[in-house]
């Protein structure tokens, strides 16, 4: 019969890792070795402090998260122009997945930087191709749908019909809105 342990292993027991970085790390080591202390000891006896002193997490700053939203209006004021530099092999990766989206370089960055910030996607030239013809068969069949509902005599029929007809009509906008706000530079608010 197997034997489980519900404790940590001696080894681990009353460890904590914590990966500062590298540079946070260098910043931690020196401060400390301009005061003279061990790095660990000093460190334990700042977490002794703070559970002493009844430190509280809210007294810790911690960076807040960007809420970035796309407002309705389109954002028409002067571009403004910043410097960023690739590696070669970044910059052979960019142009070839933007040649291959159907953009430009500066176009495929911009969309690749609007979708990191709104968590939205952004469509190149054959993707709004696809929506738009997708959109145009799908408003087709809506209209469809409204002739046969408007044509058909049992209620069940036409009920389902127009219940069709709605969810259709629903996609050909939520489309619309997403090909629009691909193609367009809106506005955001931070």
């Amino acid at each position: 019969m197997l034997k489980t342990s519900t404790t940590l292993p001696s080894r681990a027991a009353g460890q904590i890792k914590i990966d500062l970085g590298l540079e946070m790390k260098r910043a931690w080591m020196q401060w400390c070795a301009d005061r003279g202390l061990v790095p660990n000891k000093a460190l334990r006896a700042l977490v002794e402090q703070a559970l002493s002193e009844g430190a509280e997490p809210s007294a810790i700053r911690i960076p807040k998260a960007v809420c970035v939203t796309v407002t309705q209006h389109p954002d028409r004021g002067p571009k403004v122009g910043r410097e960023v530099q690739f590696t070669p092999s970044e910059d052979a990766a960019i142009e070839a997945a933007a040649q291959a989206q159907g953009f430009g370089f500066q176009e495929w960055v911009i969309a690749a930087v609007r979708a990191a910030l709104t968590k939205s996607p952004s469509y190149g030239q054959a993707e709004i191709e696809a929506l738009t013809q997708s959109n145009a068969h799908m408003a087709q069949i809506a209209v469809d749908l409204a002739a046969l509902r408007r044509q058909e005599g049992e209620t069940d029929i036409a009920e389902a019909l127009a219940r069709v007809e709605g969810d259709v009509r629903q996609h050909v906008e939520k489309v619309s809105a997403a090909m629009a706000q691909g193609a367009r530079r809106w506005q955001l608010r931070v």
